[in-house]
């Protein structure tokens, strides 16, 4: 096994790097070739690419970073795939020269935005799904550390139907380079430097309780899921969304030991539970007020 590890640039005659390019060592992989996989381009210049299947079973191929936990969380998920809470994208570990984690080829949830329905139903059965994967994820003590709309993606039934083991419609989490183990478990672990993250800190703080800051983002991207979908049609979220992505983001005080200053992954998915029950009526009620307002003279 190789501790040459990514990320793996292609250069010019010029020494300037070609940003799109798949490096001849992927090119030339005997693990994937076997399978039939011949990359075409980077999704992550040096490290993530992709093939290009037209209409089919697409790829995607990361080069796990040693230097990381991501190997080891990945290989932690991949055994109880089975599991109901287990958000993790079916995938496959191959190691004969480089670690390379095989993914099927699916779109993110920036994806949902224009194309799911702009029912309060359908935003909270998709907000489940990833924070159900997130309290499952504290349960074996792993924080994400950059949870983000970009790694999460959604399945698609036209897509899912190309992978034996996605299932359609459900949502999966993806990369854990910046994702740590701990010792410690939710209410107990003691705030942590952040890694470099999608989401900014606020207040400029620097470092967290690393299972509530995977809260934190979650609240941030409910409020810019739903703020998104509702603008696009010209409407504005229910005040009950809001108050929940609010509630998670919470007012943070830089806590130095375990964090208080929002729920946890599995409180958040119980109250998200209350109020994917009374979704229906509280759909009713927004469209009922929107007509009402329409027919106004």
């Amino acid at each position: 096994m190789s501790l040459e590890g990514p990320p793996w640039y292609v250069e010019d005659q010029d020494g300037n790097i070609i940003w799109d390019a798949v490096p001849e060592r992927l090119l030339h992989n005997s693990d994937l070739r076997q399978r039939g996989i011949v990359l075409n381009c980077a999704l992550k210049p040096g490290t993530v690419f992709r093939d290009l299947v037209q209409g089919g079973s697409g790829h995607v191929v990361k080069a796990l970073d040693l230097n990381t936990e991501e190997l080891s969380i990945y290989e932690r998920l991949l055994r109880d795939i089975e599991c109901p809470m287990n958000h993790t994208l079916p995938s496959e570990i191959v190691r004969a020269k480089h670690p390379l984690l095989i993914m099927p080829l699916l779109g993110t949830l920036n994806d949902c935005l224009h194309t799911e329905p702009t029912t309060l139903r359908s935003h909270l059965r998709i907000f489940y799904e990833l924070i159900e994967g997130v309290e499952y994820l504290h349960s074996l003590r792993i924080a994400h550390m950059d949870i983000a709309m970009g790694n999460a993606l959604f399945a698609y039934p036209n897509e899912a139907i190309y992978y034996d083991a996605v299932k359609p419609g459900r949502v999966y989490i993806i990369d854990f380079d910046t994702s740590q183990q701990f010792a410690l478990g939710p209410g107990f672990q003691k705030a942590v430097a952040l890694p470099e993250t999608q989401v900014k800190p606020p207040s400029g703080i620097t470092s967290f309780d690393p299972y509530s800051w995977d809260v934190y983002c979650l609240g941030r991207l409910f409020e810019y899921y739903l703020s998104t979908c509702y603008r696009s049609k010209g409407g504005r979220p229910p005040q009950i969304a809001q108050w929940y992505s609010q509630w998670l983001i919470g007012e943070e005080r830089g806590c130095l030991d375990a964090c208080n200053c929002r729920p946890t992954a599995r409180t958040a998915r119980r109250v998200l539970n209350i109020l994917r029950f009374f979704s229906p009526l509280l759909d009713l009620y927004d469209y009922g007020s929107r007509w009402f307002i329409l027919a106004l003279p």
